[in-house]
């Protein structure tokens, strides 16, 4: 959409409130299910404080070189029991393959990140106004697993985010407005 123009926005320095300046772009490297793509990622200049900030699109997070939905799929048939190879199988085409331990360490980041996420979430439910009693929908409250955290947040993220982005994934949706680098 904007591979040839910088987006129209006006935002203002987080250091010093200063409107940002358009300064340029570059390219990066982003995989998708089905290829490599080079999308243009546009900077922006403070001239006060001298910093520079990239707009990175809603479907990826800092320093992730696949796209929010290509990790996305893959953490969700990991829950479901898929092993990793059928996760790097069924995530993405031949010509686009991840490794094994790529998977791995979605997983892990995964893992550590859905306790923080969870009661964010819970939070965001709470202050709408959401009178259910959410810590009854935690699948374990005995030995309770990581993974059990991962099913709740699931059930969470169910409540919080629009029925029709629930059926398409939700990390493009749910990062931009995450505290901290996202969860996806």
């Amino acid at each position: 959409m904007y591979g040839e123009r910088a987006p129209e926005i006006k935002l203002c320095c987080e250091t010093c409130g200063h409107s940002l300046h358009k300064h340029g772009r570059y390219y990066r490297s982003v995989t998708t299910k089905y290829r490599l793509e080079q999308i243009p990622i546009y900077r922006l200049y403070c001239p006060d404080c001298g910093k520079t900030t990239s707009l990175l699109p809603d479907f990826l997070v800092p320093w992730a070189r696949f796209a929010t939905w290509v990790r996305e799929a893959a953490i969700t048939r990991k829950l479901r029991g898929f092993s990793y190879r059928q996760v790097r199988t069924t995530t993405t085409v031949p010509a686009v393959r991840y490794s094994h331990s790529t998977i791995k360490r979605w997983w892990r980041r995964h893992l550590q990140t859905a306790s923080s996420v969870s009661l964010w979430i819970a939070e965001q439910l709470i202050s709408s106004g959401f009178d259910g009693d959410l810590l009854q929908t935690y699948p374990s409250r005995v030995a309770a697993k990581p993974v059990d955290t991962l099913i709740w947040l699931q059930q969470l993220v169910a409540l919080y985010t629009p029925a029709p982005l629930w059926r398409q994934g939700v990390g493009s949706w749910l990062n931009p407005q995450l505290p901290g680098p996202g969860f996806l």
